[in-house]
């Protein structure tokens, strides 16, 4: 049982009683049970995966090393390079003959998806800013820079300025244009993607960071000749973005991890939220799937042998390792919660944690912990649903026996490890218990009633 008396000796008035009277019980708590281990699905399954999204090719991109003073770079150059992606998607959007499409909604799927990424990319842009460590490092030309070579205000191989002067891209293209200018007010930067730039600030150098004429160059998959079909472009572009996303995600929590040990907790925490951001975004590019025509999409699937073999439990998105991996960093991150609160883990399943938790809610007294403890747990939060949203797609546009793995008649007991992730209790249960206890004391306390 919780230790209560400790909330007697806190000045605040306003503090709810902490004497129980006997008819009243506090509530009863399910103890967690372990939660599911994840692994990705058979090598070779993955290793077909990657090869298809041509992402040995990509990690290399991902990887480079071009600025190494630019701490930001490992996570804005996979971020950036997807966004030329989708760049690409929409003109492949845009360029599809067949009448049966549904083009506008699709053009509006993909516009709402770029606006999204450019307004976590001006957020990431703003921390950097806002860190003196950071500030200043990343690579820009100054337009007011004599030297002409490098005093462009827009990017020369990028998609986008060539999309804003296509009849057909015309307007859409505009419109990103405008959201750049307005998301990146509040940088010392811009982008250098054409945006009007009325402050006349630095542009980074977009195409020495993103390399879009390389990127560009992975946009055939290994098999064009052979499959001919429409949603073979489609389906590549949407897992070449997510997968770098999820790329850049995995980088930002290292960051994070590096951040909870140096104990600046503050900036641990804006990266917490943007680990949300891109959960968020991530379910919204998987959303692209609905858009995709049922039989040209089942066709590809056959085309590229694409099934689930009977008994097997690993979800199709468990073909991604890196998908794997940006999920266990993310309930790992419940181990940094006795760090965070500086309290020892009782090896006897004492209530430290929790005990330690509430006192750090209702103290007020080192807000930027609370922050990140709350943000860590929007990370949850986030995460789950994308499991769950990505388990109604699949079955959309697969059919729920295929999403199930071919096994008919599923139980929740016997349900594959997609649907056991959004099940699992929380990862965080002392925080949970802290809120529960906490919300029952607040409900106790007479003299805080309103009504």
């Amino acid at each position: 049982m919780v230790d209560l008396h400790w909330k007697s000796k806190m000045p605040s008035s306003k503090t709810p009683k902490l004497s129980l009277s006997d008819n009243k019980s506090l509530p009863s708590l399910q103890l967690p049970f372990r939660t599911t281990d994840i692994s990705p699905a058979a090598p070779s399954v993955c290793a077909a995966y990657d090869y298809y999204l041509r992402l040995p090719q990509l990690r290399k991109l991902w990887n480079s090393t071009d600025f190494p003073n630019w701490n930001n770079e490992p996570i804005l150059k996979p971020i950036l390079q997807a966004l030329e992606i989708t760049f690409r998607f929409l003109s492949i959007v845009l360029s599809d003959p067949r009448p049966y499409s549904n083009h506008r909604e699709w053009t509006r799927r993909i516009e709402s998806l770029i606006m999204h990424q450019i307004e976590i990319i001006a957020i990431l842009c703003e921390e950097e800013e806002q860190n003196s460590d950071t500030r200043g490092t990343a690579p820009t030309a100054d337009l007011s820079s004599s030297n002409s070579s490098v005093s462009r205000s827009y990017s020369e191989a990028s998609l986008l300025p060539r999309l804003a002067t296509w009849y057909k891209s015309r307007d859409v293209a505009q419109r990103i244009l405008l959201s750049v200018e307005c998301q990146m007010r509040r940088c010392s930067y811009t982008l250098g993607l054409g945006e009007p730039n009325l402050a006349g600030k630095p542009s980074l150098l977009y195409d020495l960071v993103c390399k879009p004429n390389e990127i560009h160059a992975l946009k055939t998959t290994p098999y064009d000749e052979r499959v001919e079909n429409h949603e073979n472009h489609a389906v590549h572009a949407t897992h070449q973005i997510a997968e770098s996303w999820i790329h850049a995600s995995r980088k930002v929590l290292e960051r994070i991890a590096d951040a909870v040990l140096s104990r600046t907790f503050l900036k641990a925490a804006e990266d917490c939220y943007a680990v949300e951001r891109i959960w968020k975004l991530l379910a919204e590019v998987e959303d692209l799937h609905l858009m995709m025509d049922p039989d040209d999409f089942l066709r590809l699937k056959n085309q590229l042998s694409v099934k689930s073999s009977s008994g097997e439990t690993a979800s199709f998105c468990f073909r991604s390792n890196e998908l794997v991996e940006l999920t266990k960093m993310c309930r790992d991150l419940r181990h940094k919660v006795p760090e965070i609160l500086e309290v020892e883990v009782d090896p006897k399943g004492g209530p430290r944690i929790q005990e330690a938790a509430m006192k750090l809610y209702v103290s007020k007294s080192e807000f930027e912990k609370v922050h990140l403890l709350q943000a860590m747990q929007a990370i949850e939060a986030a995460m789950k649903r994308f499991f769950y949203a990505y388990k109604q797609v699949l079955a959309v546009v697969m059919g729920s026996s295929e999403a199930n793995g071919n096994r008919v008649g599923l139980s929740c007991d016997s349900a594959d490890s997609l649907t056991q992730i959004f099940l699992e209790p929380t990862y965080f249960p002392s925080l949970d218990a802290a809120k529960t206890f906490l919300g029952y004391l607040w409900d106790n306390n007479d003299n805080n009633k309103w009504i």
